[in-house]
């Protein structure tokens, strides 16, 4: 006589180490397929976001000359508890501007953010400027003496040049004499220091002198920096428009 017996459960078998090893492998190169793509459309979002605020920056220093007659200076308050810090520094025996060479925007007097889409707002006094939108005027065009307005035969004071990748001039500063007034040189310049957050090219050693050299151009290997600037003859333009010379 024969006896049944139960049929016995099917032996469960998990996954090897090297099985696990594959899966994690191919998860790998799944996640950094995906990462690549996200990463640089979190770039180009930042500056496109960065060069929007730089156009507003732009048109609020020109609202700043129609509505004042002049452009506004630099700020230089570290301290962020400060009330005047983010506004613009005058001094005021002179009338002219506290510095007479690149500063930081002065965005509390323009209503503005301080900083670009790689910035951070400082808490400390030694706390570092980064991503604080750096700020050069031409002394002649901040001027807050008694009676003082930009004119349409304001001349410059400083000589605020921008150069390309190559060296190549983008303003013209080589007239002389009465053809000075030609010149389009800039009144006004402002540019954020990129993702890398420090100023490259020309802009790493900018001039403490009234002659200064900045650079602007497409984002390279070696240059990320995001330049807006302000030409004496769009300026006067703007505000001829508005009625304000």
């Amino acid at each position: 006589m024969r006896f049944l017996t139960p049929l016995q459960a099917p032996r469960q078998r998990g996954f090897t180490l090297a099985e696990l090893a594959i899966v994690l492998l191919i998860l790998a190169i799944l996640a950094a397929a995906l990462l690549v793509p996200f990463s640089a459309r979190l770039a180009a979002q930042r500056r496109d976001h960065t060069a929007a605020l730089l156009d507003d920056i732009r048109a609020a220093l020109i609202g700043h000359a129609i509505a004042h007659g002049r452009l506004p200076c630099p700020g230089t308050r570290r301290n962020p508890l400060d009330p005047r810090y983010g506004e613009e520094e005058v001094d005021a025996a002179t009338g002219n501007c506290v510095v007479d060479n690149e500063g930081i925007l002065p965005w509390r007097t323009l209503g503005l953010p301080p900083i670009d889409a790689w910035g951070q707002t400082r808490s400390a006094e030694s706390a570092p400027w980064t991503g604080h939108f750096r700020y050069r005027v031409d002394r002649a065009f901040a001027s807050t003496t008694a009676g003082f307005r930009i004119r349409a035969d304001t001349v410059y004071a400083d000589q605020i040049k921008l150069i390309d990748h190559a060296g190549n001039p983008i303003t013209v500063s080589n007239y002389s004499g009465t053809e000075v007034l030609k010149n389009t040189l800039a009144v006004a310049l402002v540019y954020s220091a990129g993702p890398d957050l420090i100023p490259n090219g020309a802009n790493a050693s900018y001039e403490a002198v009234s002659d200064a050299t900045y650079e602007d151009g497409e984002p390279t290997t070696t240059f990320d920096d995001m330049v807006v600037w302000i030409g004496r003859p769009l300026l006067l333009a703007r505000m001829a428009q508005a009625g304000a010379l």
